[in-house]
């Protein structure tokens, strides 16, 4: 397979699992890293784990969204199509499904199994934060200095 085809297929799967993650993630940018992560680094290996923490890095610096961190995985794969590609795809499940809902907002907040839905799932969202903390960690924490910094920027 030559150069070509293989950047346009990993566009193509990057655009699937930036579909994939904007369908099923729920909670906010912080949840997606792993589920990211495990396709972007260690299923496609497109970045290396430390790249994975420089998207996201740049994700929290921009104004806006944290999925936008996408659109550098994508800029890494496929250049500024697979940017392009991946920030609609990240985030056009969302919009697609705001549209959809909007009509239904009133009758969705009082019915009792969405209520029960959103109580269980916050602990899920919970443990998604800390799945990518640790995750970032792992890959951010090299050397005593940047442990000490991680340290000082909990305690304050």
């Amino acid at each position: 397979m030559s150069i070509m085809n293989t950047a346009w297929l990993d566009t193509l799967r990057l655009s699937l699992v930036c579909l994939k993650v904007g369908t099923f993630v729920f909670g906010g940018g912080m949840t997606m890293i792993p589920m990211m992560e495990q396709d972007v680094v260690h299923r496609y290996h497109w970045l290396t784990a430390h790249q994975f923490a420089d998207a996201v890095a740049l994700g929290q610096m921009t104004p806006g969204p944290l999925l936008v961190s996408v659109t550098f995985v994508g800029y890494k794969v496929g250049g500024i199509i697979g940017a392009t590609l991946a920030t609609i795809c990240i985030f056009l499940p969302s919009a697609i499904m705001t549209i959809l809902v909007t009509h239904q907002l009133v009758k969705f907040k009082e019915n009792p199994l969405l209520r029960a839905f959103m109580r269980g799932i916050n602990p899920a969202v919970v443990g998604l934060i800390f799945a990518a903390g640790v995750s970032l960690g792992r890959a951010c924490l090299i050397d005593i200095w940047s442990i000490l910094f991680a340290i000082a920027s909990l305690v304050l």
